[in-house]
This record gives C-alpha cells, sequence and structure tokens, in this order.
C-alpha cells in the first residue's frame, strides 16, 4: 500500500466510482447505470443517441437522480453544429463562429443564456462548451466553426461571456479543449495530433482563452504540446499543472472521451481501443490531474467496471496515489453540491430579449464576396457532404430542402467524394448552380469540385457554411459566408440568396 491505510480501503471503489462520467445507449437508463449511480457514480454525459425531445430528456434526468440525487448531468451543447438536442433537425443557436464574426458580446451572451436555459428545465448541470481553442487552420478537421475564431483575444472575450451566461442561468460551464486544439491538423478522435509550437507562441495564443477562468471545469485535449511535454496532454503532469499552477485554476479538470484514440498514442486508432485500454488510461489521467474522467459515447457497462477495477488496483500496488484519487473524487463531490443549488437559480434576464438578440445575429454574419446581385432562384443546389466528425456526429440538414422549400422551382441534390463535377453540371444543365460546402480547408475534394465546376461554369455560387479557406481558393461568381451550418445560419443563407436584388 501507498498512502492509503486498512481503514480507508472501503472508500477506494466509492472514490474510482465518483470521478466517471459515464454514457450509455439509448433514451432509457439501463438498469446497470442505476446500480453504478447508486453505487457512488458521479457523472453522466448525455449524447444525442440519449434525446428524443426536451421532456424526455427531463424524464430521463429525472430516473438518473431517482437513482443519485446529486449526479451531475452533462452534455455536449456548443450551439451551431454541435447540438445533441437538435441533432436531427439542427440548432436555432448560431455556433462560436458565427459568434465570433459578429463580435457582439451581449449577442454571445443571450445565445448562451438561450442555451443555459433549455439545459436547466431538463435538469442538465453541466455544459461541455464554451469551445476556447483558437483555430489557426483552415485545415482543422475537428474543430473549425467551434471556435469562436482564429485570434486569441477575440476569442477569449466571448469564452468568457458565454460561460458567464450558463452560469447565469444556472448552468455549469467546461471550457475546452485545454492546452488549445485550434492549430491543429489531425482529430483526436482518429489519432493523435501534435503541436508543434514554441513555448512563447503557445502562451500568447493558445493558453489566453484559459488564463483566469472562473468556469466550473476545464476539459482536456489528446494531443501532445511539443513545447511542454511528449505525453498527450491528457496524461501530463506538465501540461495539467500549467493549468493549475500558472493559469491558476481551482475548478474540476474534466477528460476529454477516453475511448479517442489520441489519448492512447500515435500508434492506436479509433475503434481499436477496448474497455482495458481505457481503465490504463484513467489512471493515467487521475495521476496527471485529471478529476473526472469522460468515458465516451458508445460504451456499455463493461467501461465503467474496468475503470473502477484498474483504479482501484493501482492505488492498491502503488501506481497511484490514493490521496490523488481523494482528492479528485472530493473535486467532483463539490461538483455534484454545487448542481443540486443551481436549479434554484433565476436567470435576470429576459428571455424574449434574449431570442430577440439572437434571431438577428446568424444573418448579421453573412458575407458575401464576388457577383451575387440578383435572386437565385430555380437554381440547382448541391450539399456537399463532408465526412462526419465525431464531434458533430454529421451535420444531417443542409441548404438544399431549405431553398427548394421557399422556391418550388429549384431542385437540390447531395454530393460526396464521388460525386464528378461533369455529374453535377449536366444534372444543373442551363439552372444556375449553387454548391454548398462546409469547411472546404478540411476537406480537399471538396476544393478540387469547385476548381472543376468552375470551369464549366463561371457563374458558379459557392456557400461556405464551415471555417473558410483561404478566399483565393473558392472559384466561381460568387462567395457566400455564413460561418455555421446551424438551422438558424442556412435559413440566413437562403434568406440572402433568394432576396439579393
Amino acid at each position: 500500500m501507498t498512502d492509503i491505510v486498512a481503514s480507508d480501503l472501503a472508500d477506494l471503489e466509492r472514490w474510482a466510482r465518483a470521478v466517471q462520467m459515464v454514457s450509455f445507449d439509448g433514451p432509457v437508463a439501463p438498469p446497470w447505470l442505476l446500480d453504478e449511480l447508486a453505487a457512488g457514480t458521479g457523472s453522466v454525459c448525455l449524447f444525442a443517441g440519449n434525446v428524443e425531445s426536451d421532456e424526455a430528456v427531463a424524464e430521463l434526468v429525472a430516473a438518473l437522480r431517482s437513482a443519485r440525487p446529486d449526479v451531475v448531468v452533462a452534455i455536449d451543447e456548443e450551439g451551431g453544429d454541435v447540438t445533441r438536442l437538435d441533432q436531427r433537425r439542427g440548432s436555432d443557436v448560431p455556433g462560436p463562429a458565427v459568434l465570433g464574426a459578429v463580435d457582439d458580446l451581449e449577442a454571445t451572451a443571450a445565445a448562451y443564456r438561450m442555451i443555459g436555459r433549455r439545459l436547466a428545465r431538463a435538469g442538465i448541470d453541466l455544459d461541455l462548451a464554451p469551445v476556447a481553442d483558437v483555430n489557426v487552420a483552415a485545415e482543422n478537421p475537428v474543430i473549425g466553426v467551434r471556435s469562436f475564431g482564429d485570434d486569441a483575444g477575440l476569442v477569449a472575450r466571448h469564452v468568457a461571456a458565454a460561460a458567464a451566461a450558463l452560469e447565469s442561468v444556472g448552468v455549469a460551464a467546461c471550457l475546452k479543449h485545454f492546452p488549445g486544439h485550434g492549430a491543429t491538423v489531425d482529430d483526436s478522435h482518429q489519432g493523435l495530433p501534435v503541436l508543434d509550437v514554441d513555448a512563447a507562441t503557445l502562451r500568447a495564443r493558445e493558453l489566453v482563452p484559459f488564463a483566469g477562468s472562473s468556469a466550473a471545469a476545464v476539459m482536456t485535449a489528446h494531443m501532445v504540446v511539443t513545447a511542454l511535454d511528449a505525453q498527450p496532454a491528457t496524461r501530463s503532469r506538465v501540461v495539467l499543472g500549467v493549468l493549475r499552477d500558472e493559469l491558476g485554476f481551482d475548478g474540476v479538470i474534466v477528460s476529454d472521451a477516453l475511448d479517442m484514440a489520441g489519448v492512447h498514442g500515435p500508434a492506436v486508432r479509433y475503434g481499436e481501443v477496448t474497455p482495458d485500454m481505457i481503465g490504463v488510461a484513467a489512471v493515467a489521467a487521475i495521476d496527471a490531474g485529471c478529476d473526472l474522467l469522460c468515458l465516451g459515447a458508445r460504451q456499455g457497462h463493461d467501461v465503467p467496471l474496468a475503470v473502477t477495477s484498474a483504479l482501484v488496483r493501482a492505488v492498491a500496488d502503488g501506481r497511484l496515489s490514493g490521496a490523488r484519487l481523494a482528492d479528485a473524487a472530493a473535486r467532483v463531490g463539490s461538483l455534484c453540491r454545487a448542481s443540486r443549488a443551481r436549479h434554484v437559480i433565476e436567470a435576470a434576464a429576459d428571455p424574449d430579449a434574449d431570442e430577440a438578440i439572437v434571431a438577428s445575429v446568424a444573418a448579421r454574419a453573412v458575407a458575401v464576396a464576388g457577383d451575387l446581385r440578383v435572386p437565385v432562384r430555380s437554381a440547382l443546389v448541391v450539399d456537399c457532404r463532408a465526412e462526419a466528425s465525431m464531434a458533430t456526429h454529421g451535420v444531417l440538414w443542409g441548404l438544399g430542402p431549405v431553398i427548394a422549400a421557399a422556391d418550388p422551382t429549384a431542385r437540390h441534390r447531395d454530393a460526396t467524394p464521388s460525386t464528378t463535377a461533369e455529374e453535377i453540371a449536366a444534372d444543373a444543365d442551363n439552372r444556375p448552380l449553387v454548391v454548398v460546402v462546409r469547411s472546404a480547408g478540411a476537406h480537399r475534394w471538396q476544393l478540387d469540385l469547385l476548381e472543376r465546376l468552375a470551369l464549366a461554369r463561371p457563374d458558379l455560387v459557392t456557400v461556405e457554411v464551415g471555417w473558410p479557406a483561404r478566399a483565393a481558393v473558392y472559384a466561381g461568381a460568387a462567395l457566400v459566408t455564413s460561418f455555421g451550418a446551424s438551422r438558424t445560419s442556412i435559413g440566413a443563407v437562403a434568406s440572402r440568396l433568394l432576396a439579393t436584388a
């Protein structure tokens, strides 16, 4: 034994459960989860597969609380493209990049109060938002429009406004992904990103939105920061020490999902991760300074069992400090106790006023470059379906159906990496042609398709609903940029195209 005495052994499993944020499939809590909650599991994370309606989510949360009244219920509700509550239809709240493009802090606060009120009504305690990454890489496959922008100062201002707004309506905020995922070009769900910048750049850019945060929680990134350590941040005492000691963060450090490939090292790919591997990563993350372990979206009972066993064994054989595990459990316990108090908070701001502010934001963000002088009527609208990110779980909606609903003479279709420019040109015939891309800088096939189409159709109108690449790479007569693919942003683009005069 290390720093834990025999009388404490009964607490070990309780601590090991307290630091877990578990997940499950479907809209109904399975019996094993209710049993784990009754035994001390600290948190549950809801994903899109758990959501049927706001009312059903409220009933689900009530069932979870029947097993443990102070369980922390979390969800990823970032607004814009990343929505769990509106995964099937798209969010009415504009995303971070839209809010950053408009750069109106009151609009950002209003948007996150709207999100927070909805979560609070369902009984959800912790929003795994806002995103604090400074997105300086157009080819970033996983952050993009989830970021407020590519300027550290702008991102910091909006992150602070968003977090304070959530907290003001009774929902805890979790900034992510520390120490900053915005300059990477790999997806940590699928592999191990590396941020190879010097320490001065890191402190002047990536760390700025996290500095001085009063948010309840910060989530780690599964990425290597070469200026600090060779270990992924989630497993690095050095990196998490910067958050605690240099930036002064005293809240709960939440790991990103431990079923993601990045936390397991460069040789592992998504789909190869086993419950035992997650157990090993859990020990390393707690040892590094994480307090709450997100176990992922597709895990059943085997994973929390493996994590509990791994943590208990690690303390017993001296690989993990019992005091460190107890400290992590105590921090989660504080979050649990705070969650009960949050549900009685009354929002100071007027909900109707917030909705009125947010209603105009998406339209304000739409930018047009080039020649777009007449309404686009009777067009063929092509939605390019980019490969789904594990963070967004795919965007199911698009511009084409919205245009067609407003203009019965229009047609729409999808395009995939196998779709050819010749096929689209033939399908369009003499109609106006609108091609919708999503973060084309991160999906080379979309840029190649635009380049080939512009040769045949110089009147091409391109709509970028993701993170815009350099303007020079887009071809055709006009480029419309929305900075997001939420329901509200898509609607703003449709109105602009159909009303242009």
